[in-house]
């Protein structure tokens, strides 16, 4: 493993951690249920563009590590929507809560990293 991979494999268990902590506690079955389809959708189509190699990802790679970022940010958000009631308070949700805003930025983070930099 190479520092790169060892660095971003530390970085999203940093980032497990934290959405562990701030945001286990609200998610419901059907937010996590929708959010793994949301995800792995989001996923086949933005990351692998359509190709049916989203099955073929190995263990703790970029690839998979995105997969996870991607099903989280998903059901985190799914999550935030049920708890506001509605997406135009979803905003609010993010606004007066800052760990929700830190969660979602570290979220999107590190999809931009491990997509960018790869490993």
């Amino acid at each position: 493993m190479n520092t790169n991979s060892a660095i971003q494999l530390l970085i999203f268990v940093l980032i497990a951690g934290f959405f562990a902590k701030t945001a286990w506690g609200m998610i419901t079955k059907e937010a996590a249920f929708f959010g793994a389809l949301a995800g792995i959708t989001m996923h086949w189509l933005l990351t692998n563009k359509g190709n049916k190699n989203v099955v073929y990802i190995r263990p703790l790679s970029a690839g998979w590590r995105v997969l996870i970022y991607d099903i989280l940010l998903c059901t985190f958000l799914i999550s935030l929507a049920q708890q506001a009631g509605s997406f135009s308070a979803l905003f609010d949700a993010l606004k007066n809560n800052v760990q929700n805003l830190a969660l979602l930025l570290s979220l999107i983070g590190g999809i931009g990293i491990d997509y960018s930099v790869g490993g």
